[in-house]
């Protein structure tokens, strides 16, 4: 039952035409995220589980993640799996819980899993990892160069954002759990998925702490409240 909330995924895009074709629309990558969810859970139950709920590896050189990251699963019209990457109408690049959270979102609509919200208070809260602390020189104690430190900068956004928005997903399905089960009850880019987040609009507002800064959108409130239920 621990690891039952651990379902928020994290999206880290960084979209960019590479031709002169039209960039997808954030409708067209939340499809695409659903599509790969479901593929992938369905090629893959039982590692798709495990990638949930104890941890899997999402590495291209690995087995698992050969598994996991199956070039079926990905859209040919949004991308083109390539050796150095995707590319195509879109490049894209995911944390790995971005990877968990459509695949648990996937795996909860195949089997209906959901928690009683009486049993919430007894749920441990779950713990974050924090981002590495930014490194200015290398092993040898040689400075870092500045593209490297930025490319690290970067990373730590991501995670710092990652994080925040794994505590607020949680905060919401503790503080709000019929409210977030319905979210999870509506089809994406709906007038009624619209008016479930509009209901837990309260509630999110009461889980951003001050001093915190999280990005939030329609996108981003779906995916987040979405993937906070549990199995």
């Amino acid at each position: 039952m621990r690891q039952a909330l651990r379902l928020l995924p994290l999206v880290a895009l960084a979209s960019a035409p590479a031709s002169a074709a039209e960039p997808p629309s954030p409708q067209q990558i939340r499809a695409f995220l659903a599509q790969y969810g479901e593929c992938v859970a369905k090629r893959e139950p039982e590692l798709s589980q495990k990638s949930v709920l104890s941890g899997a590896s999402f590495s291209r050189g690995s087995a698992e993640g050969k598994r996991l990251m199956q070039r079926e699963c990905m859209d040919p019209e949004l991308l083109r799996n390539q050796a150095d990457g995707f590319a195509g109408r879109l490049r894209m690049r995911f944390d790995e819980d971005t990877y968990r959270g459509v695949i648990a979102e996937a795996l909860i609509a195949k089997h209906g899993a959901s928690v009683d919200a009486a049993a919430l208070p007894a749920i441990a809260v779950l713990t974050y990892e924090e981002p590495r602390p930014l490194r200015t020189t290398d092993r040898e104690g040689k400075p870092i160069p500045e593209d490297s430190l930025a490319r690290q900068r970067a990373a730590i956004a991501r995670k710092t954002q990652a994080m925040l928005m794994g505590k607020l997903g949680e905060c919401a399905v503790r503080a709000a759990p019929a409210q977030s089960r319905a979210v999870m009850g509506t089809a994406i880019d709906t007038p009624a998925e619209l008016q479930a987040l509009n209901a837990l609009g309260p509630t999110l507002g009461q889980c951003i702490k001050a001093g915190e800064t999280v990005s939030l959108d329609r996108v981003s409130n779906a995916q987040g409240t979405r993937r906070r239920r549990g199995t």
